[in-house]
């Protein structure tokens, strides 16, 4: 005998928006705590309608240089939070903001999914060291006030 299932979407809420989310940079600076981890996480950015962060979800957690990827799984969380839209974000514990080949075949599969369900994977973006970043929007790029003064917010967000 077969079970039957019933899915139920509870709706969330976060208590304040956030602001948008409408440079890399702005993806950048929000996540640049990655830098400090040894080994390659990817992170799903789930967005409302006006490039609010309505979610986030911590998809895969690798090994030094690579990590996981399904877009089974990178889209699971995004269809039951109901975004519009995501932004992925990994990090690059060698510090290389470069792209590796890799990186450029799951950024072209889960924009081809995020095309097929109608929830486009709008950037990609790779935290490297010291505020560097790429972005598959806008290149390469630097964070404003990386250095010391980044470590410190950083250091402020794991504890807080």
């Amino acid at each position: 005998m077969v079970g039957a299932y019933r899915l139920e979407v509870v709706r969330t809420r976060i208590k304040e928006p956030m602001p948008a989310l409408g440079r890399s940079e702005d993806v950048a600076r929000r996540y640049a705590y990655l830098e400090r981890y040894d080994r390659e996480r990817l992170i799903r950015v789930d967005l409302d309608s006006q490039n609010r962060a309505i979610g986030e979800e911590v998809v895969s957690i690798g090994t030094v240089n690579s990590t996981l990827v399904s877009p089974r799984e990178v889209f699971k969380g995004a269809i039951l939070n109901n975004a519009v839209r995501i932004i992925l974000v990994h990090n690059h514990p060698g510090g290389n903001i470069e792209p590796s080949s890799e990186d450029e075949e799951v950024n072209g599969k889960l924009k081809e999914a995020g095309e097929l369900l109608g929830i486009p994977a709008i950037d990609f973006v790779i935290i490297g060291e010291d505020g560097r970043y790429w972005s598959a929007a806008g290149g390469a790029g630097q964070v404003a006030g990386s250095g010391a003064k980044l470590r410190r917010a950083q250091k402020a967000h794991a504890d807080g």
